[in-house]
């Protein structure tokens, strides 16, 4: 649907989506970093320190390939200045929302909300339900996707499994098999 998309897609508040460019690697690099402040206390070398960080931004993009092999990955920029990251999977039946990073200095301006809102605008109109999954320990981030609309689907410690269904779906229920998880609908999760 959006693969072959060129330029920008514009969002609320300013926001605008579009492919990552060469240009753009040592800012998602330090996004990426920005996330996972516990990589950087690993060794006291500093080129060690960005070696890891380099093999471990590798690895994650590589199992994002695997996991998600028709998902886009996006810059999010407001204004025209890039300010985070969005991997998402469009599936027929569902909106997967694989990793989502802002940067830090852009935080708490709403540009998290108005980048789920517009997406959930979106699927609403195309009536697809949005799923992801937060570490059960980030109560900021799984506190953050409930202000949205997104509710408990299952839990799989240390994950939480949450799902947005657009107004008029029918229910967690009647998702597809292809995005419920095992227990769902026999007597788990309603």
């Amino acid at each position: 649907m959006m693969g072959g998309f060129q330029g920008t897609l514009p969002l609320l508040g300013g926001l605008s989506l579009r492919h990552p460019r060469p240009a753009d690697d040592d800012f998602l690099l330090e996004l990426f970093m920005d996330a996972r402040p516990w990589l950087g206390q690993a060794h006291h070398d500093r080129d060690f320190i960005r070696m890891l960080y380099e093999q471990q931004y590798s690895a994650m993009r590589t199992g994002q390939e695997t996991r998600y092999p028709q998902h886009l990955d996006f810059v999010v920029e407001k204004l025209g200045q890039p300010v985070g990251r969005i991997v998402m999977d469009l599936g027929r039946y569902d909106w997967r929302v694989a990793e989502v990073e802002i940067h830090r200095l852009a935080r708490g301006k709403g540009v998290g909300t108005n980048l789920l809102r517009s997406l959930q605008g979106t699927a609403m109109q195309l009536r697809l339900p949005m799923t992801l999954s937060v570490n059960q320990a980030e109560t900021r981030v799984h506190w953050f996707y409930y202000r949205l609309g997104f509710e408990l689907l299952s839990q799989a410690p240390p994950m939480l499994e949450l799902v947005w269904l657009p107004p008029g779906h029918p229910g967690i229920r009647h998702l597809p098999p292809q995005i419920m998880p095992s227990g769902v609908g026999q007597g788990g999760l309603a």
